[in-house]
């Protein structure tokens, strides 16, 4: 029976009692180990006896090719190689260098490069020029260090003048001039490890001079010592590349600096130092690149008032991969300065005049362009720049009255002018390569000058083409082939006669070809021949410097 109450309160009832807790019972018994055997029956499956016919078949193994190949060619430390062309043109070269070795690598190079033939209708032209080489490599555990030495001997005339008459004599307008130069490169070696700074240090010095003219009597040849220290700095970390080069640069010029029979201006005693900071961070993702920094230079001492000794150009450059670097497309703007010495200027031209004043060119260079690979063999490259120049050198020929020459002017001779102006410029090339086979290059290049005193930028080109290409045939042939193709070049009119002085010379164009073939015996002998100009075209590198026509050279090379 049961009942529901409704409306009910909560009633707590509290009383005493006893719980009993019954006794607890304990087990007696000591545990015992219970070592029975249990025996094991033994079980019998009887299985059907089959006996199956076995088949063995062999098949012939095609015996296996072993080619033995040496983990290393054999290397032959000298090289020596001796020819002999038309307009009496020796050529020499020795090369001797040490085999391989983990610590040490050293050696000698020495070239030598003459010809003492005659253009018809010129004065002496004969020229000889010879040039050596020591360096030495040497790998320490955790520094590498590099060293050379540098020697140069070169002998020419000042051969811009027509004579067919032979009125000069072969000594009477030659030069020589020589050269002396070392450097010595400190870096670590822990180029694997990328987590790690890198760094060079480098010192050199070069001293480039001409000798005394034996009908100068007045002491009148230049001298030049240039000097350089210079570090550089690397370190990666994450995506960022951070660079830092550092440059020192002395130059010191003489020229007549005793001889008070000349102005004041035509005597030179100078001092150049360059203090060049170039700091630049590389930033890069899969597919672009990114550089941007500067480029600082200090130039001492301030020569022209209007510029400033503290230089300083914006370094920016960006470029992107696209279609897995079929198209690589890029766009920047660098610049510097570079210092021009007598050593420089008479090397891009051996007949300038002696006595000039060295101004350091200054240039700002903002440039784009698309470059890429259409094939596994072909490669392009397409450019465009505009160029701001201060105080570029040109070269034209004197007209100031040679003190004591044996003319009366020196139209043999170049003198060196300097000049601002804005460049534009197109560029296009393309390569084909096939494995080590044939190789093919065109290069295209098309200038335009805005000089802003002269009337042209005199001898330097408009258009300048150039074809170049090499080819191994089986090892055993080798031949190569260039072409180059100059125009728009111009000398000053007014040099020669004042009263044309708003006309300019067009100099000839210059088509240039050359061919050489190896055929190797094998790899220590072989014979060469080689034709220049082949054209026979006598076209004037500078105005009135007439190159040599037709030239067949011939020889042998021998390795030792």
């Amino acid at each position: 029976m049961s009942g529901l109450s409704y409306a009910q309160g909560e009633t707590e009832i509290i009383s005493e009692a006893e719980r009993p807790i019954s006794p607890s019972y304990r087990i007696t018994e000591i545990p015992k180990v219970i070592d029975t055997v249990i025996p094991i029956p033994n079980i019998d499956y009887p299985l059907l006896i089959r006996n199956k016919e076995t088949e063995i078949n062999l098949n012939d193994i095609e015996a296996s090719r072993i080619k033995i190949v040496d983990k290393l060619e054999k290397l032959y430390p000298g090289y020596i190689k001796l020819g002999l062309g038309n307009y009496t043109t020796p050529i020499g070269e020795f090369y001797y260098n040490t085999t391989r070795n983990r610590r040490t690598n050293m050696g000698v190079h020495v070239k030598h490069h003459s010809s003492w033939g005659k253009l018809n209708g010129w004065s002496p032209q004969t020229f000889d020029n010879t040039e050596g080489k020591l360096f030495g490599e040497f790998f320490a555990t955790d520094y590498k260090f590099e060293t050379e030495i540098d020697y140069l001997n070169s002998g020419y005339h000042f051969y811009g003048v027509e004579d067919t008459t032979d009125f000069f004599t072969t000594d009477s307008l030659r030069n020589r001039v020589q050269g002396f130069g070392g450097m010595f490169k400190m870096s670590n070696n822990s180029r694997k490890d990328s987590a790690k700074l890198l760094w060079s240090a480098t010192l050199g010095n070069q001293y480039f001079h001409e000798f005394q003219r034996p009908w100068d009597t007045s002491d009148k040849h230049a001298r030049n010592n240039n000097f350089r220290a210079g570090a550089a700095f690397k370190y990666k970390h994450l995506r960022n590349v951070y660079n830092l080069d550092f440059d020192w640069l002395y130059n010191r010029y003489w020229y007549a600096e005793n001889d008070e029979t000349l102005p004041t201006e035509e005597r030179f005693n100078e001092r150049n130092a360059n203090i060049h900071f170039r700091p630049t961070i590389s930033t890069y993702g899969e597919k672009w690149k990114i550089v941007y920094g500067l480029d600082m230079v200090f130039d001492f001492p301030k020569v022209n008032t209007n510029e400033s000794i503290f230089k300083v150009v914006p370094v920016i450059e960006g470029k992107y991969s696209l279609f897995d670097d079929m198209f690589i497309p890029y766009v920047g703007i660098d610049g510097g300065v570079t210092q021009n010495s007598f050593y420089t200027l008479n090397r891009i031209n051996p007949y300038m005049y002696s006595g000039t004043e060295l101004l350091n060119e200054r240039l700002f260079n903002l440039y784009g362009g698309i470059k890429g690979t259409l094939s596994k063999t072909i490669s392009f490259n397409i450019a465009a720049h505009l160029k701001n120049y201060k105080n570029k050198a040109l070269f034209v020929n004197m007209n100031t009255p040679q003190a004591g020459g044996l003319i009366n002017t020196d139209l043999n001779r170049y003198d060196v002018i300097y000049d601002n102006m804005n460049s534009m410029g197109l560029e296009g090339s393309m390569s084909f390569q096939l494995d080590e086979k044939l190789k093919i290059d065109a290069i295209t290049q098309y200038y335009r000058y805005n000089p802003e005193n002269e009337l042209y930028a005199w001898h330097l080109p408009e258009l300048k083409f150039t074809l170049r290409g090499s080819y191994n045939m089986f090892d055993k042939i080798y031949a190569k082939a260039d072409f180059t193709l100059e125009q728009g070049r111009k000398s000053p009119v007014y040099l020669f006669n004042p009263a044309d002085d708003n006309i300019a010379v067009n100099m000839p164009v210059i088509a240039d070809g050359n061919l050489s073939v190896e055929y190797r015996y094998n790899s220590r002998i072989s014979a060469f021949v080689q034709l220049n100009n082949i054209a026979a075209q006598k076209y004037d590198r500078w105005y009135n410097n007439r190159v040599q026509g037709f030239q067949v050279l011939g020889g042998v090379t021998f390795g030792f």
